[in-house]
């Protein structure tokens, strides 16, 4: 028995499949209006000292508190939050430069939201560090297992007071 015109039908099916017009990627982003302040432990990998280097700055994931007021698409925060972060810094005990990423996840009005985001930094023993981008404002570190001098640190709290975007 000859099957050619079956066999050719179940052929074209993955190319007609890639001919099909694909719908959007994603959904819109959430519109975000956050104030909030956080509190997260995070490991410094390698450890920073007076030498110039570049670390990771890393929170393990959602393991920050988040205490924040305002919404996320309209819904109105009802609660403290989790917060995770994760940054590449180049710098030392006097001051660095970075870029790093976050997610908040905090309860609202419609159940559990989450947002992601960007942000840039720079730090420094005067200001502390200043972060501009989906996160904007500062942070100060509150306790470290170390003194950057006789001590390398491997591991900072900060406390995070921000605007998220």
């Amino acid at each position: 028995m000859i099957r050619p015109v079956r066999y050719a039908l179940l052929a074209t099916l993955p190319v007609a499949a890639l001919l099909v017009p694909a719908g959007p990627a994603s959904a819109d982003p959430p519109v975000v209006d956050l104030n909030c302040v956080t509190t997260v432990t995070t490991t410094l990998h390698p450890n920073v000292d007076l030498e110039f280097k570049t670390f990771t700055v890393n929170s393990n994931g959602l393991t920050g508190t988040a205490d924040c007021t305002g919404t996320i698409d309209g819904a109105t925060v009802t609660g403290p939050g989790q917060f995770a972060v994760n940054e590449v810094v180049t710098g030392n005990c006097f001051g660095a430069t970075g870029s790093g990423t976050f997610v908040l996840q905090v309860p609202t009005t419609e159940g559990i939201k989450t947002v992601t985001g960007q942000f840039d930094l720079v730090a420094s023993p005067t200001t502390g560090t200043v972060h501009t981008g989906d996160l904007t404002g500062t942070s100060t570190v509150v306790a470290a297992n170390g003194d950057c001098v006789n001590t390398p640190i491997t591991e900072a709290t900060a406390v995070l007071i921000d605007h998220v975007t």
